[in-house]
């Protein structure tokens, strides 16, 4: 992909065949590349346009907001995850970085997390925490804040879904960084408005759908700081029974016919929500077992 093409084109205004000559020796090549990705590219008149899926994002605005946290916006990315741990010398706790497109976006056990040009809520930010507290759960307090902001479900152990299909997926990753903290990055992609040929391997949902005025611009300020209250509770009481209670009442799986998928092959049983240490409860062969997140997926039966 030639992104030094796609970021000329990122402020969706009208450019002329001789701008863009400047950034490719091959336009029409690179224009359908593009259109390949789910790029929309207007043309019109001599003239050509990224089409955006949705507004561009104000990130004046959103900084405003979030004050005095620093947001950083980036319209083309490589990975915000990858920016993020790239940039944590210079960062304080709870910065974070904004994307309208990413090209090298991925989700849990490195699959690609699919974006189209200003159709998602892509972030990703920086948390840290003493070297000696636990991070078990902490991907739960990032899903629950996330389900309650959009009035969603949760899926263990941190997948957000509306209407049983997915609407969000978070990746939490420790950065090497030293200085005597651990130091994560949770990058977070929310799907908004999709395109209709978006190639997705899942049933996926999109927030328009159940809200057609939804705006991003308003959304984001609040989703950020009730994630963000959500993580401080989370660091003074951990997995409490309050917690257990909330993520209970959004638990899209609770008393349900599931499979739990190991490495050692596949377990069967009644889902029973999670324990306090974030460990999921299944009722099988009449013993309740726990599975930690680790290399386990769970599906309903």
């Amino acid at each position: 992909m030639n992104l030094p093409l796609l970021n000329y084109l990122a402020d969706c205004q009208p450019k002329v065949r001789s701008e863009l000559a400047i950034f490719s020796q091959n336009i029409e090549n690179d224009l359908v590349q593009f259109r390949v990705q789910g790029i929309q590219i207007e043309e019109c008149a001599g003239c050509y346009r990224l089409v955006p899926q949705l507004a561009l994002l104000d990130s004046m605005q959103i900084s405003t907001a979030l004050f005095p946290y620093q947001v950083h916006y980036q319209p083309i990315i490589s990975s915000t995850n990858e920016w993020v741990l790239q940039n944590i010398p210079r960062l304080k706790k709870g910065d974070l970085c904004l994307a309208e497109y990413q090209t090298l976006g991925r989700g849990r056990r490195g699959r690609q997390w699919l974006s189209p040009f200003a159709g998602q809520m892509i972030f990703s930010f920086y948390w840290a925490l003493e070297s000696q507290k636990s991070i078990e759960g902490l991907s739960l307090a990032v899903g629950l804040a996330i389900a309650e902001t959009l009035g969603a479900q949760v899926k263990w152990p941190n997948d957000v879904l509306l209407d049983g299909k997915k609407l969000s997926g978070i990746l939490i990753e420790i950065s090497n960084h030293k200085n005597g903290l651990l130091n994560l990055v949770v990058g977070v992609g929310i799907n908004v408005s999709l395109p209709a040929q978006t190639e997705i391997n899942q049933p996926y949902a999109e927030l328009c759908k159940v809200d057609p005025n939804v705006d991003r611009q308003i959304l984001f300020p609040k989703l950020i700081r009730h994630l963000y209250a959500r993580l401080e509770r989370f660091e003074k009481e951990g997995i409490d029974d309050k917690f257990q209670q909330a993520w209970q009442a959004r638990n899209a799986f609770f008393n349900n016919e599931v499979n739990v998928i190991t490495e050692q092959g596949v377990i069967s049983g009644i889902e029973q929500g999670i324990d306090s240490n974030g460990y999921l409860l299944l009722f099988s062969e009449n013993v309740l077992k726990t599975f930690n997140g680790g290399e386990v997926s769970l599906r309903k039966k």
